[in-house]
């Protein structure tokens, strides 16, 4: 009983272990089918690489080759840009020169060329020369025309400015006789108002006084008169001289309305300036007038001789006065020329 049954142990081992051998053969097998399907594997990768890398090489060739092509057809076009720059530049120049050549054609060869249908008239370079040469001497006279109308302008430009001065001149001259007429004017007729009232309230005493005035009124009336540019005429009255210089003032005042109203204005402004420089003047000399009456009377003060104070002043009970100091008459002399010699240093 214990051998059939180790016996059929040592079968079921000996099946299981066929089983296993059977299992490790089939496993063997299929690592061998791996292993050559592996090796399929890699040789066929490794086709895979090589055909890539050879199409990746072919396609590095073609793009340099497309690369070397572009920058050829940039070249070339780059060239053609320039050459069409070059021949536009040209046409240019050419209509230009069409240009200036239509312009010294005759015009009756236009019409006969719709009849004959020439292409150009100048066709030999004498032509050119011809036409050249007729311009020249049309800008010549061209030319000496201007200078003549530059000389003829720059002496209209002289002689404007010479009446210019001439006007100016005379209309300051007419303003100040102006002025002074009008001074007189205004003068004599506070004058002859008050002679009027005089006249009115004199007594029979004093009717000679009011001659004596009549007759010096009448007198410069007559001055002004004649400064007017009238002659003197003894048979006219006051009353028609004063007329007449009225009548005179018009017309000056006539003649600065026509004139430019620039010129008027500038030599307004010139008096102004002239009557202020006279006022300064007037202001320095009265100053300096001024100093001198000081100087005068300092000189005086100072040549004049010293005073001696004497007696005693006058003392008070309710309190001590201080003890007054003499002077001498030379302390007084000096500080009488020292006084002088400070005024003579001071700058005015």
């Amino acid at each position: 009983m214990d051998i059939e049954c180790e016996l059929g142990e040592i079968e079921r081992l000996e099946e299981r272990a066929a089983r296993r051998e059977e299992a490790l053969r089939k496993s063997e097998r299929m690592l061998e089918e791996d292993h050559a399907r592996f090796d399929q594997f890699l040789k066929d990768n490794d086709a895979k690489v090589r055909e890539a890398v050879s199409a990746a090489e072919r396609e590095a060739r073609a793009k340099h080759e497309k690369m070397r092509e572009m920058k050829r057809l940039q070249s070339d076009i780059t060239s053609a840009t320039q050459e069409l720059n070059r021949k536009e530049e040209k046409l240019k120049e050419c209509l230009k020169y069409k240009e200036f050549l239509d312009a010294l054609t005759p015009s009756e060869w236009f019409e006969r060329e719709c009849a004959d249908g020439e292409s150009m008239y100048f066709t030999e370079p004498e032509q050119l020369l011809r036409a050249f040469s007729a311009l020249e001497e049309q800008n010549l006279f061209l030319i000496q025309s201007v200078r003549e109308a530059e000389e003829t302008l720059q002496s209209v430009e002289t002689k404007h400015a010479s009446a210019k001065m001439k006007m100016e001149t005379e209309m300051t001259a007419l303003r100040e006789q102006i002025r002074r007429l009008q001074e007189v004017i205004d003068a004599e007729g506070r004058k002859g108002e008050e002679l009027s009232m005089r006249l009115a309230n004199s007594e029979a005493g004093g009717e000679d006084e009011t001659e004596k005035e009549l007759k010096e009124l009448t007198r410069r009336v007559t001055e002004v008169y004649v400064d007017c540019g009238f002659d003197h005429d003894p048979s006219i009255s006051v009353l028609q001289m004063l007329t007449n210089i009225e009548s005179k003032m018009e017309e000056y005042f006539a003649a600065i309305e026509k004139m430019p109203a620039d010129m008027v204005a500038d030599l307004e402004k010139q008096k102004e300036k002239e009557r202020r420089r006279l006022a300064r003047e007037e202001k320095t000399r009265q100053q300096k007038a001024e100093q001198e009456l000081r100087f005068q009377r300092s000189l005086s003060r100072a040549r004049a001789p010293a005073h001696k104070k004497t007696g005693k002043p006058v003392m008070f009970r309710s309190r001590l006065q201080p003890k007054k100091i003499v002077h001498t008459e030379d302390d007084e002399n000096t500080t009488n020329a020292k006084e002088l010699e400070e005024f003579l240093a001071r700058q005015y």
